[in-house]
């Protein structure tokens, strides 16, 4: 497990239950921990309170959901157009992430797609018409070893 040396290791556990699934309850945690359930959502509020933890959220399949192109995107832009196509594309509902990096590209980007045809007109009408687009460089998806949510417990 991951230390984490401001947090007492009470809380280093609640956080690790919830890490493993968002959804137990506060009565089972407290249950497991030998804490009242009361004492374990107070410890979570906090938790919450100094934004250690940020959301609870669930990992969709996105397979399942027609979305079988997972493509990275290195995006070269004329840096004074960073910003813009960042928050252009950031608004898209197939781009899961999008950073910028240091480096010959500027943005770094995650999208899920329904097929080769919807990566092709993502490409050409999502990405290259935007203004500062210098280059994209694009990679498939074959084979996904570990996904991640954040930072890994």
């Amino acid at each position: 497990m991951l230390e984490l040396p401001h947090l007492d290791q009470v809380d280093q556990e609640i956080i690790k239950l919830l890490h493993e699934n968002s959804r137990i309850s506060y009565a089972k945690i407290g249950e497991m921990l030998s804490l009242s359930r009361v004492a374990i959502q107070k410890r979570v509020e906090n938790l919450i309170d100094n934004e250690i933890i940020e959301n609870f959220t669930i990992r969709l399949n996105a397979t399942k959901l027609g979305k079988v192109v997972s493509a990275f995107f290195e995006v070269e832009v004329e840096p004074r157009f960073a910003e813009e196509v960042g928050n252009t594309l950031s608004a898209d509902p197939n781009v899961i992430s999008i950073y910028q990096m240091t480096g010959s590209s500027s943005l770094h980007m995650h999208a899920l797609l329904k097929d080769d045809a919807a990566l092709e007109n993502f490409l050409y009408q999502n990405i290259y018409k935007l203004n500062g687009v210098v280059r994209v460089n694009t990679q498939v998806v074959i084979k996904r070893f570990k996904q991640g949510t954040g930072l890994e417990l």
